[in-house]
């Protein structure tokens, strides 16, 4: 993918916003945007998957109600099926971005492992996860391995804030249905 981002699509994106501080630098391939496309690849189809499992369960006692009432095929997808499957796909959501947070290998092959803050997508950067698969095992002090620990806390904290956060969304969305 790196070549291809390298070739093709980085040099687009600066031909044409490259005016944005977002897409400004060389095509370096690995780069912050690698790391995001394949976080895409690797989230979509979990999210997808999940949010049609959600879907398909809705009963055909609320589709065919809707129909019962007059809506169209649109109205009824609108009125009686997503409003019951709302707070599923939002877990679907919340499930794949979990995914994406903690995925370690696949960025850092991608994204360049470079320990500076740029603001372009197109230079190469490093994410905490990245940081302790490629230093661990070359820590040569007490210090330097405490340094990594901490990141690993750091990220502790991070995933149970999220994990946090997504199930008081759910409960408020879930609670939002009840009430109607």
């Amino acid at each position: 993918m790196a070549p291809w981002l390298q070739q093709t699509v980085q040099p687009l994106l600066i031909e044409h916003l490259g005016f944005l501080p977002f897409f400004q630098g060389a095509p370096y391939g690995v780069s912050m945007l690698a790391a995001v496309f394949i976080l895409m690849i690797m989230v979509i189809p979990i999210i997808t998957s999940i949010a049609k499992e959600v879907l398909l369960a809705v009963p055909n006692s609320q589709k065919e109600a809707a129909f019962g009432i007059g809506a169209t095929r649109w109205e009824m997808i609108r009125i009686a099926v997503l409003p019951y499957a709302r707070s599923g796909i939002l877990g679907a959501v919340i499930l794949g971005f979990g995914r994406a947070v903690g995925e370690t290998m696949a960025v850092t092959m991608v994204i360049g492992n470079t320990p500076q803050i740029s603001l372009s997508l197109l230079s190469p950067g490093y994410t905490m996860p990245s940081v302790i698969a490629n230093e661990f095992a070359e820590t040569t002090s007490k210090l330097h391995a405490s340094a990594l620990m901490e990141i690993g806390l750091i990220l502790l904290v991070v995933a149970l804030v999220i994990n946090a956060l997504a199930r008081l969304l759910i409960w408020s969305v879930s609670r939002q249905g009840d009430s109607r």
